[in-house]
């Protein structure tokens, strides 16, 4: 237990005091084993180049997930146009840097206790590999037992959508988080909504599943749009009832 607040009090205490003009609510963290068999059957789902956590460190026994909630005021601005925001395109690229931050932190104080720990990494090669990335955050959080996923494919967490995931594997064992026995989805609750796919700049969002080509291209015109931030983001579809809570 001690263990377990020592590292969700590092993430909270950097994303209160984050050094950006980003602002969050209170992160969330999650817990899974390195060997639980959900870690195998991403393989058949995400792809097989999607890394299992022990061969990305063989050390591994807890897979740490944490998710960044925005404040809610960036996802009203955000909601309001539909055109590409760019405090929402900042927010993604100060948000990963802010995550490697706090991974480095982690990392300094697990090894002042004998923990090695590894952030894994996800390298974006559209060109050579398309869409397969080695290490996915989101179903890591999923695994981690922070939510579950929305029909935009976005992973809702009892504090919405709206923010970035993180991922660090330790040397240590922590109790795994327990996952979620209900959807977070109101559409997938057999609720009426599907807010997402309205949402959909690109039309690239069914409810039969996500044309990621469709949305990539609009992402690398949002990043034309705003060329000095040098991101790929859009966010309209995380926007929604779903955006801050689950309900």
């Amino acid at each position: 237990m001690e263990l377990k607040n020592k590292i969700e009090n590092i993430i909270k205490e950097t994303a209160a005091n984050p050094g950006t003009e980003t602002r969050y609510r209170e992160p969330l963290v999650g817990y899974a084993s390195a060997r639980d068999p959900i870690f195998d059957e991403m393989k058949k789902v995400i792809c097989p180049r999607n890394l299992h956590p022990e061969e990305i460190f063989p050390e591994a026994k807890t897979v740490v997930s944490f998710f960044l909630p925005f404040e809610k005021e960036l996802v009203k601005l955000n909601w309001r146009s539909r055109e590409p925001v760019g405090e929402w395109i900042l927010a993604k690229g100060e948000t990963d840097c802010l995550i490697g931050e706090i991974n480095e932190k982690l990392k300094a104080e697990l090894a002042k206790e004998g923990i090695k720990a590894v952030a894994p990494s996800i390298i974006f090669d559209y060109k050579s590999k398309g869409f397969d990335v080695s290490w996915s955050h989101k179903s890591a959080a999923y695994a981690a037992g922070l939510g579950t996923f929305g029909v935009h494919h976005m992973l809702i967490t009892r504090a919405g959508c709206a923010g970035r995931f993180g991922t660090i594997l330790i040397s240590a064992e922590i109790p795994p988080t327990l996952r979620p026995t209900e959807e977070f989805c109101r559409y997938k609750k057999g609720e009426k909504c599907l807010v997402c796919v309205d949402r959909c700049p690109a039309g690239a969002l069914t409810i039969k599943g996500l044309d990621k080509e469709k949305c990539f291209r609009l992402l690398q015109e949002n990043a034309k749009a705003f060329p000095e931030l040098n991101q790929l983001a859009c966010g309209k579809c995380a926007t929604g009832p779903c955006a801050l809570k689950s309900r």
